[in-house]
Order: structure tokens, then C-alpha cells, then sequence
């Protein structure tokens, strides 16, 4: 079932008179931050808010400007773009949609302005008829496990199917079931019966099915369902036999999370290899149009609702500090500089990248601040209070500070591949270069290979900078370097670092209106992005983990209340 927009607003049932007005910090303008706002304000018919002050040090409203280096001390948002100086425009991180993507779809459809186009769009406007197609599974010195260029569409399934055969077949049963448990999320999130406000990503992936995919790694789930990591005896005897595992799927993990099968988890295996099933599509000019549209549609409906007033500001300020006082509500700084008081806060931001500071007043001397009790700060032995303040009943997990996996993506124009290294003519290279294992390790850590343009553009994925010696050998003498972006160092990354399985924990980070103070509506501070961390990092995720918050904010608030609880048949995978 399609998630709609009406759903928000004809379901929910509204508290009569609502709270007093509330002050709302989103830390994060990207894809969590920005679709955050709009669901709190769809929920919010009677404009019980006051405010939603969206802080982004580097608001991705429009595409970098090749011209001037990107910063490797703030990372920013993973969903960004460069514009080359001929009007091209490439995305550096996150690319492509898949059909799946219900609420990305949802909001897309809420804005006439954006336009979707073909994979690796580049927002120009004439066709690219000698553009490659294809793709290729690299496995270094020159050997191809796969190659599927200049073929039609039916040949390149065909070929699919002969090499990986049953294999093949059995994942793809396997991973309809588990996109068909997935297509439930924006239902179970529209809803309103207790049973679906859920307090973590766990809970979610529970009441989908999934848990189990989501705690275990994907070599695991591939060795349930019997999948060898090899070719078996019998079948190298017949011609163009793969192995499924060692080849593809260990291919799209290390494109799409720079780790392979047995350092991601179920549901991440399961989420790369949908996406090479279903349509594919990108967004004209940049992805980062999906954030601006969200922000811009939140201010619509808050404008709407509340006879002109805008509820929703950016800020373009990077939050250095979040102090808790005694009181039900947070401070936030900027360095030195106050940017305000806060009844909620909602960390739409990786807590390893958002280089923040927590802090809280003690409740026996105002003047001394202390680490806030983010859960995983508190002594497991004095969990029930640490200097007055309460704390959460789990500890953050390890995988909560671990950093992101490293990527560099490199631009490249006037390009040509080289045909010696690769082992195959100009006319033989497919549009998209991916490698094994084996193949990485040939090929100067590099993951992926893919032509933009066939004036020479492509895009690059490796795990650290490419030199100058290594550009000429595989890319020619006369290729530009247009832009470099490093997704790393000590507050960056791709995505996280898994480690085999999910780790969860709760939505809810810390909370200052227990304890001294009893339970009140303020002093909450949030973490939509823990939906990643226990899963796959991808624009659905960043937008379920945004939906799943909003609502249990708007419950907090008393902007909706739950109806009654109907029994869910689940099924475990």
C-alpha cells in the first residue's frame, strides 16, 4: 500500500486544544532533517508548534560548485552533487532510486517541479545516444566474471540466469518476500494503533518479519539458504558457470557499502541485490532537489495551516554544543553563539559525523555541566540516575561511535579507459565497471567504474585517493580531474560500518523530563538516524527513520492519540 500524504491528517485523531506552543531543533538538514519537518507539520492541523528550526552548517539546496574544493573537515550531506563547469551534474554520494522507495516516491510526487530521468542522469537535455551500456564484473588482470554490454535487455537476464541459474532464481523468490514485508512500513507508520509507534528500528523490523535478516550477517542468510561461496564440482564442466555470492553479490556490497558479504548484514545484502531487479531511476539535477522540496513543502503546509505563518526556518548554522538543563528543554550553540531554546531535539545526522557536544545542567549546581546521559554514558550499575537525571534503559552500542566505511568518489573528464588494463576494446567496455574481492585489490582499491557521457566523464568509486600515476594508467594522459570528495576522516563516511549484522537502539536518546521534573510533553531529544545503524543506509531508511520519530513526537505533543489495537499477522523470515 502507497503511503499518501492525506493519510497524516484524515487518520489522526487530534487532541482537543493540543499543548502550549513548542520549540523544535532538527540538527541535520539532509534527507531525515528535511522529511522530519514536513511529516511534523502534516501532523500538526492546529499549530501547536511554535517552531521547527531545521540547522544545517551546509545546506544541500543546490549542487557544490566544482570550482571551489569541498571541505574534509564538514562532511555534509551524503545526497549531494557537483556542477561541472559545461552544466552537467554528478551525484558524489548517494545516486540512484528504486522503484521500493515509497515515501521518497511520496514526496517526489508532492512537487510537480521535480523531474526523474534514467540512472546516472546528468541533467542535460540532449540524448546521449553513444553512451555504453551494461555492466561488467571485474576480477583483475584483465579477467571478466560478467560482462553484459551492447546486448539487449533480454540477452543480459538470459545470461544472468544461465551463469547464476537456480541460485539466482532462489535468491529472487526470497527477496520478493522480503520487499513484499518491506512495501508494509508507510501503512504500519500512518497508522495509529499503539502497536506501531515504534520505540526503535528493532521494534519496526519486528513487526515487519525481518528482525532476524537485520541481526545477521548476509553471508549467514546467503548460507541459510544454501547458496555456495563457489562454483560446485559439477557445474565447471559446463561453459559460462559463476558463482552468484562471489561474484555479483559481493560486487554491488562493495559499490553500494564499500564491505563485503560478510561485513554487512541481511537486510543490506538483500537491499543491493533488489535494487539490480526492479526500475531504477534518478533525479534530474541533482537529488539534493528531494531535501529542498521537503523543506519547501513543510513551509507550504505550515503556511496553509497556521493563516500565513511559516513554522519551518532553515538555519544555516552548525551546531557545536546541545546543553540539557534542569528544566524541560535544551540550548543549543554555536560555539560561543546562542542559536536559541528547544523543547525537542532531533539529531538528523550520524552521531559520529555531527561533531557535537552534549552536555546537561546537574541538578544540584546549575553551573556545572556534565556529559549528558546518552545511555551508553551511564555506569550500567547506576542506570536509574546519574546526578539527578534519568537515564534510558539500554546502552548505546558499540556501532553507535564506530566510524563510517571510507569512500572517495572521483570526477574525471576528457577520460579514456584504458583497453590493455581492462583487457577489452572501447567497444566491449561496459557502461559500469564493478569488482570482485579479488578484483578490488587489482585495481588500486578502486569499487566501481561508470561512464556519464561519452565525451569522457566518469565517476569512481575507491576506498582512498587515486594519485596521478594511477589516473594516467587506467584513464589516459589526457584526463581532467573535475572534483574529488572524501567521505571519511574522523567525523565522515559513506556508511556505517556493520560489522556483520544491525546493531539498534531507540529512537529516543535522552530524555529530561523524567526524573526530578515527572514526565512532561518537552525535553526530548531524538535520533531518526539510529534506523541506518540498524540496517541499510539508503534515502527510503533516512525518510522511514524520520517518519517513524515525527510520530512519536506528535504523540508526545498530544498532536494525534492511538486508537485501538488490531492483531498483525508476522511472519519471520
Amino acid at each position: 500500500m502507497m503511503f499518501q500524504p492525506t493519510l497524516l491528517l484524515t487518520s489522526a485523531l487530534i487532541f482537543p486544544g493540543g499543548i502550549g506552543a513548542q520549540n523544535i531543533a532538527i540538527i541535520g538538514g539532509g534527507i531525515s532533517g528535511s522529511f522530519a519537518s514536513k511529516y511534523l507539520v502534516s501532523y500538526d492541523v492546529n499549530c501547536s508548534i511554535d517552531s521547527i528550526s531545521i540547522f544545517e552548517a551546509m545546506p544541500a539546496t543546490r549542487s557544490a560548485n566544482v570550482t571551489i574544493a569541498p571541505s574534509d573537515d564538514w562532511q555534509g550531506s551524503r545526497v549531494s552533487s557537483v556542477r561541472l563547469r559545461d552544466g552537467s551534474v554528478v551525484e558524489l554520494g548517494a545516486s540512484i532510486g528504486y522503484e521500493g522507495f515509497h515515501l521518497i516516491l511520496d514526496m517526489i510526487r508532492g512537487d510537480s517541479s521535480i523531474k526523474l530521468g534514467k540512472p546516472y542522469n546528468i541533467g542535460t537535455s540532449e540524448v546521449d545516444k553513444r553512451i555504453r551500456d551494461g555492466l561488467g564484473i571485474f576480477n583483475g588482470h584483465g579477467e571478466w566474471n560478467l560482462l553484459t554490454s551492447r546486448e539487449f535487455k533480454i540477452i543480459s537476464k538470459l545470461k544472468l540466469l544461465w551463469r547464476y541459474n537456480y541460485d539466482l532464481v532462489k535468491l529472487s523468490k526470497f527477496c520478493r518476500q522480503a520487499l513484499k514485508k518491506f512495501a508494509d512500513v508507510p501503512s504500519l507508520l500512518a497508522s495509529l494503533e499503539p502497536n506501531t509507534f515504534f520505540a526503535s528500528p528493532d521494534a519496526l523490523w519486528d513487526a515487519l518479519g525481518l528482525k532476524k535478516a537485520v541481526h545477521s550477517s548476509f553471508d549467514d542468510l546467503l548460507d541459510a539458504l544454501a547458496l555456495p561461496s563457489e562454483v560446485p564440482w559439477y557445474k565447471r564442466y559446463i561453459p559460462y558457470q559463476g558463482s552468484l555470492r562471489s561474484e555479483l553479490l559481493t560486487a554491488i556490497n562493495l559499490v553500494n557499502y564499500n564491505q563485503d558479504n560478510s561485513q554487512v548484514n541481511g537486510i543490506v545484502g538483500l537491499g543491493s541485490f533488489a535494487a539490480t531487479t526492479g526500475s531504477l531511476f534518478s533525479v534530474e539535477g541533482g537529488n539534493h532537489k528531494i531535501i529542498q522540496s521537503a523543506t519547501n513543502q513543510a513551509i507550504s503546509i505550515s503556511l496553509q495551516q497556521c493563516d500565513g505563518k511559516a513554522q519551518v526556518q532553515q538555519v544555516p548554522k552548525r551546531v557545536s554544543t546541545v546543553v540539557g538543563g534542569s528544566a524541560t528543554s535544551f540550548s543549543l550553540f554555536s560555539g560561543q553563539e546562542k542559536l536559541g531554546n528547544f523543547d525537542i531535539v532531533v539529531i538528523a545526522a550520524p552521531l559520529q559525523q555531527a561533531q557535537i557536544e552534549f552536555m546537561v545542567q546537574s541538578n544540584f549546581d546549575k553551573a556545572v555541566l556534565q556529559p549528558m546521559p546518552l545511555t551508553e554514558l551511564v555506569d550500567p550499575d547506576l542506570r536509574e540516575t546519574k546526578d539527578g537525571h534519568a537515564a534510558l534503559p539500554t546502552r548505546l552500542p558499540d556501532s553507535a561511535f564506530r566510524p563510517y566505511t571510507q569512500v572517495v568518489t572521483t570526477v574525471l573528464a576528457n577520460a579514456t579507459i584504458s583497453e590493455e588494463h581492462f583487457n577489452l576494446s572501447q567497444e566491449q567496455l561496459p557502461r559500469s565497471v564493478y569488482t570482485t574481492s579479488k578484483g578490488k585489490a587489482s585495481l588500486h582499491n578502486i569499487t566501481a567504474i561508470t561512464q556519464l557521457s561519452s565525451k569522457g566523464l566518469y565517476k569512481i568509486f575507491s576506498n582512498d585517493r587515486l594519485d596521478g600515476k594511477v589516473l594516467m594508467n587506467l584513464f589516459g594522459p589526457h584526463h581532467v580531474v573535475e572534483y574529488v570528495k572524501f567521505w571519511g576522516g574522523a567525523s565522515g563516511g559513506a556508511t556505517p560500518d556493520y560489522r556483520g549484522r544491525g546493531s539498534s537502539v531507540d529512537f529516543l536518546l535522552y530524555d529530561g523530563a523524567i526524573g526530578f521534573d515527572g514526565n512532561t510533553v518537552s525535553g526530548a531529544l531524538y535520533y531518526p538516524n539510529a534506523m541506518e545503524q540498524s540496517s541499510l543506509a539508503c534515502m527510503e531508511i533516512s525518510a522511514i527513520g524520520a517518519m517513524a520519530v515525527a510520530k512519536l513526537i506528535a504523540r508526545r505533543l498530544r498532536l494525534i492519540m492511538e486508537t485501538q489495537t488490531k492483531e498483525r499477522n508476522r511472519d519471520e523470515l
